[in-house]
Parts: structure tokens; sequence; C-alpha cells
């Protein structure tokens, strides 16, 4: 069956892994970087600042749409590699938009995720491309789009075959003069009613002022966002585009802690994802044992096997500074579980 961008009868919520980090599963991933990569130097500072502050994906603009022909464009390829390598050195994975469909490949090789700027929403060649690309992608709303044509747009990266699609509020075009565009904020919960796709909100070029991020952020908290987009940049008085919209590398620290989310906290959760993998292979591996127990005409449970494995664990407890009693305890029930999965697969074979 077509997937579709909007909901049908029973449909789950997509979930969309970028590296380590679960977009509509995880509590409120943050994606933070600068509006454009301007140098090695700035990228790196960027990227230590918002990896220790808590954020989960490095961004960067690397090819840029301004309205005006004299603005800044980017640094292209160069800032690519530059995004590429900051994220490297402090663990994060990256994403940088993409404006040309001959660029979407070649970005799609080098980054973990891409993302479709707001003024190229209804490019649909360039949606296509990153529909093949093979990876996440960020889809940000035009400033004159319905959410319907947005959840069309939607429809252009999934009928690819690109189950993994994000979707990002940045504002919407209004009648005022205070800001170029204003945050729909009820597009949230309405995309939450109508969509199974993942909604970020980027309150950085709706704020008009680094000061009213932090509100605006709350609020996309508060009406059920699954995470942010928030600019940065080490001196936004001397950023090359968008300067008075980012945080200082304080403001984005305080703003994390205002938010709930924090360094630790993210390395804790990231830890015991990794132990729940690790018990899953332990699984597999014990349901092989089985196989080959059953074959030779072993019995399920080996009491001394089990007793040499405890001592084993209780040594290396001790070593990392673990109390080994806490240690056997926990394994004592990881090999009850092994011994259940081995004679349930045994009474499936014998029926």
């Amino acid at each position: 069956m077509e997937r579709r961008a909007t909901k049908v009868h029973g449909e789950g919520r997509t979930v969309v892994e970028v590296g380590q980090v679960r977009f509509g599963h995880d509590p409120f991933p943050v994606i933070a970087g600068p509006c454009a990569v301007e140098s090695e130097e700035q990228i790196s500072r960027v990227a230590e600042a918002v990896a220790g502050a808590g954020a989960s994906v490095l961004r960067g603009g690397a090819f840029k749409h301004g309205t005006s022909p004299y603005a800044f464009r980017g640094l292209g390829d160069e800032a690519v590699m530059m995004l590429v390598r900051a994220g490297h050195r402090v663990g994060l994975p990256t994403v940088t938009q993409v404006l040309e469909p001959r660029d979407v490949a070649p970005v799609a090789d080098r980054v973990d995720m891409i993302e479709i700027h707001s003024g190229s929403m209804q490019n649909f060649e360039l949606l296509r491309e990153a529909g093949r690309a093979g990876k996440p992608v960020l889809l940000r709303r035009g400033p004159s789009a319905t959410i319907d044509e947005w959840l069309w747009a939607a429809e252009y990266l999934l009928a690819e075959g690109n189950d993994d699609v994000i979707l990002v509020e940045r504002g919407i075009r209004t009648f005022g003069s205070s800001v170029y565009d204003m945050l729909d904020i009820s597009s949230v919960p309405t995309l939450r009613e109508l969509s199974h796709l993942p909604v970020l909100v980027d309150p950085s070029h709706a704020s008009g002022g680094a000061s009213k991020v932090p509100p605006l952020a709350l609020a996309a908290q508060g009406v059920g966002a699954d995470g942010l987009i928030v600019e940065v940049h080490p001196d936004p008085d001397r950023a090359r585009t968008e300067g008075p919209r980012q945080l200082d590398p304080p403001q984005f620290d305080e703003l994390m802690a205002t938010l709930g989310v924090n360094r630790m906290r993210a390395h804790i959760d990231m830890v015991d994802r990794e132990i729940v993998r690790l018990l899953g292979r332990r699984q597999e591996l014990a349901l092989e044992i089985g196989r080959m127990k059953a074959a030779r005409g072993l019995p399920v449970h080996d009491p001394a096997r089990e007793r040499e494995l405890l001592d084993i664990i209780r040594e290396e407890a001790e070593r990392h500074g673990i109390r080994a009693d806490h240690a056997e305890e926990l394994f004592v029930a990881v090999l009850a579980e092994s011994r259940r999965l081995q004679e349930e697969m045994r009474a499936r074979e014998r029926c």
C-alpha cells in the first residue's frame, strides 16, 4: 500500500532516525547551528557549544537562498565539508539545505539528513531528487503555503519511497511589518491530527529577534511539537546572514536548560538505548545456542555454566565500581529470560 503524508485509519506515527536520535519518539530533540557556515573556526565553535548544551543534530547552511541577489550565497561544497568535519569532532549527525536538484546526491553522500528550504517547498523536481536520495528529509513550510499544500509537497518525497520525512513549521507571511514571517503555532496540533509525520518548529526565522526565540520555543514545546531547529552563532552581531535572529552560545545554553534538555540526560538516554540494543543481540545469540543444544539433545538449563557466567559478571562489575550483588541480580533476570525463550522455541518446534 502506498504511504501517504496524511493519516489513514489505525496508522501510527512515523519515527525518523538520524544517527542515534529518533524524531517522533525521543523527548524533544533539538537541531542547532548557524544560519550559514562561514568558516572552519565558526562552525567548530558552534558545534562544540551546541553539543555541550545537549543538541541532537548539527545544522549549518552551505547553499543560501536570499531575497537579494547580492546577499551572501554560502560557501557551497566547502561549507558542507566544514559542517561534516565539525559534526564528526563533536559526535553529532549533520544536516544542511539543498537548493538545486543537482546538489542533492553529492550532499546526501556526506551529511546525515538533507533539508528543503521554505522557498523550494514546491520545487517538485528537487523534491523528487531528495525523495530518492536515501536520507531523511526536513521539509520546511513555504511562507505562503497552506497546510494542504505543505502535505502535498511531502507526498512528493514519500512517493519516491522515502518514509523518513519531517515537517518544519518556520512561519508564514502576514500583514505585519515587525517580522518577516509569523509563527503559525496552531499548525503543530493541526498536523498531529492530520499527519503521521514528525513536526518540528523553527522559532528563529519568525522571531524578529533573539529575545523572542525562547518564548516561541516554549510555545512549540507546549503545543506538542516533536522538537526544534534553533540558529546559533558564536557572534551574531558579525554574522553574514540572519544575525539578529541567532542565539549566541550562552543564550542557547540557557534555552536548553529552560526546555529541560541537557547534555548529561541525553547521554544517559543514549547509553540506556545501547544497553537495550545489546540485550537484543544477546537474546539472538541465546536463541542460536538454544538451537544447538536442542540439536545435540542437551538440556536448556546448565546450572554450572550459569554460575561460571555470574562469577565473571561479579568480577567485571567490581572492576568498574558497580556493586557485584546488583549486577548479579540483573543477570539472573537476563538468564531466566533466555531460558524462557529457549523453552518456548523448543515447544514450537515440537508442535
